[in-house]
């Protein structure tokens, strides 16, 4: 069986939560922490929280494609902020949510205790395009404009959405993740790469999500996809703090891709 079906498979059995209640639950201003690891450890993962947590599901899909554009200015301030640990950074993207139409402008911020903030506006615009009609927005929430921006990066992902029962926690889990540059021909696509993030408000010790990840040897790594996505494409970046980071993602992929691991996601 292919570690997609065994995916699919596995949250058949978790009970399904409909859009309007994660919307609830989405936490804009949290606290979040990552994890970095095989695909192959998902099915494992999600039955150990099976019983704590339910799955989004959308037209009978319990796992959902998303596409994003991601915004910089020519001289890459943002990822150059991020890199360099500078606070209250932001990061600003186009982002499509699985098999809907509707697209969303989104910015979001992390403060100097951790707190991400994400704000988010419907546009009416091109995939890769933001409009002029959305500067109050931009700038409402961040110090750029449409005009000192442009798309360098584009990015999907097949992801799964979990809340907690008591929806004090959302969780998400990506994998197939492909990259591609918005300024070359060049793209990477890490099928055996998935990266999970809780997102909560209070305290971690208490989460399943985080439990579970330990009890199969996964720690918190911090993990952006576009500064990774980035670095991987555009090697001549400064990328000395992400270097570590982009070596680990290479020995993930590759170990999944070894003939006596790879199995198609089909």
């Amino acid at each position: 069986m292919s570690i997609g079906s065994e995916i699919r498979n596995t949250l058949k059995g978790m009970e399904g939560i409909p859009l309007v209640e994660v919307t609830r639950a989405s936490l804009l201003r949290r606290k979040d922490c990552k994890y970095l690891f095989s695909v192959k450890h998902v099915p494992d993962i999600l039955e150990r929280i099976s019983n704590d947590y339910r799955v989004l599901e959308i037209e009978g899909l319990r796992s959902q494609l998303y596409q994003t554009f991601y915004y910089d200015t020519p001289s890459l301030h943002m990822y150059h902020m991020h890199h360099n640990g500078r606070v209250n950074r932001h990061k600003i993207r186009i982002r499509k949510y699985g098999s809907s139409d509707e697209l969303y402008l989104e910015v979001k911020k992390k403060d100097s205790h951790g707190i991400t903030v994400k704000n988010r506006v419907q546009t009416n615009g091109k995939r890769n395009t933001v409009m002029s009609t959305e500067e109050e927005f931009l700038a409402s929430y961040s110090p750029y404009s449409n005009e000192t921006i442009e798309p360098v990066l584009e990015n999907s992902f097949n992801r799964i959405t979990l809340v907690r029962l008591d929806q004090s926690e959302r969780v998400t889990i990506d994998y197939h993740i492909w990259f591609s540059s918005m300024n070359s021909d060049e793209s990477i696509e890490l099928p055996g790469v998935a990266i999970a993030e809780i997102k909560f408000q209070g305290h971690l010790s208490g989460s399943s999500m985080h439990l579970a990840m330990r009890s199969v040897g996964i720690i918190p790594n911090r993990f952006s996809k576009y500064c990774i996505g980035m670095a991987m494409l555009n090697p001549q970046l400064k990328q000395n703090l992400f270097k570590e980071k982009v070596r680990l993602v290479n020995k993930i992929n590759c170990a999944f891709l070894q003939p006596e691991n790879l199995r198609s996601y089909a």
